[in-house]
């Protein structure tokens, strides 16, 4: 990844016409950022990036050699063996509307994944948006490092997690967050424990007796109210809940911490 403020692209993609239109009808100075290679397919740009860091790569999916997901996932190996704090920002650009090549892409952490035809303005507020995460790592390296360990890869699993922690008080469970994010619910389980080493219900579980505890602890709501605000609106299963979980009962909770 490059420091300066200028970021460097390059363009992949197996169709002459795509290449040069991207080339010729994007607007890159305007955007900041340099055009320095255009490939064919995925095995040539990997070659070159081995040998030449790049801070955006647009691409196509379908590709002779090596495919735009081969090619991601690739680099994202190279990136690892490298120890860097930052990565490349990837665009998908894809004739397939199939939304498994979606879900792939979004699991190798691509920024947008637009597909064909795409306007050209489409095309410059996902390579600015790109532009925007590569400035803020470069801002601040040292948070950066620190979210190399705490965060899961997967945008998928970001995704997932911001939709817990918005709506962990609703009756949520695992096969509607999947189907929001289109992907089945079998895969959605796999990912999570594999990204953050817990079960979506044991995730869930947790977010809801983080806040219990400190509504108990700092508020006036009634044990039934608080049990209500975190997802169990039955007051004794959520006693029998908290008292799994902590070890003790609401009430006794709240007696030692208000």
């Amino acid at each position: 990844m490059t420091t300066t403020t200028v970021c460097r692209a390059v363009i992949i993609d197996d169709e002459t016409w795509i290449r040069e239109g991207l080339s010729e009808h994007i607007n890159w100075e305007a955007l900041g950022i340099e055009l320095v290679q255009v490939f064919q397919d995925g095995l040539e740009a990997i070659r070159y990036m081995e040998e030449h860091p790049v801070d955006i790569l647009l691409s196509d999916i379908r590709m002779p050699n090596m495919t735009g997901l081969e090619l991601v996932a690739r680099l994202r190996e190279l990136e690892k063996e490298s120890r860097l704090l930052s990565s490349t920002k990837v665009i998908f650009l894809s004739g397939y509307g199939d939304f498994k090549y979606a879900q792939e892409a979004l699991r190798l952490g691509a920024v947008d994944y637009l597909l064909k035809p795409s306007d050209v303005e489409e095309i410059e507020v996902a390579l600015q948006k790109a532009k925007t995460l590569c400035a803020n790592e470069a801002a601040a390296p040292d948070k950066q490092e620190q979210k190399v360990a705490e965060e899961p890869s997967s945008y998928l699993i970001k995704k997932a997690l911001q939709m817990m922690s918005a709506r962990f008080t609703e009756d949520l469970h695992l096969n509607q967050i999947a189907d929001e994010l289109f992907v089945t619910s079998n895969y959605l389980s796999r990912l999570f424990r594999q990204e953050t080493g817990k079960s979506f219900s044991d995730y869930l579980s947790q977010l809801r007796i983080e806040k219990a505890c400190e509504l108990l602890g700092s508020s006036n709501l009634k044990i039934y109210q608080i049990g209500e605000s975190v997802g169990y609106p039955n007051p004794r299963y959520f006693s029998e809940w908290f008292q799994k979980q902590k070890g003790m009962s609401p009430g006794d909770y709240r007696s030692k911490h208000a």
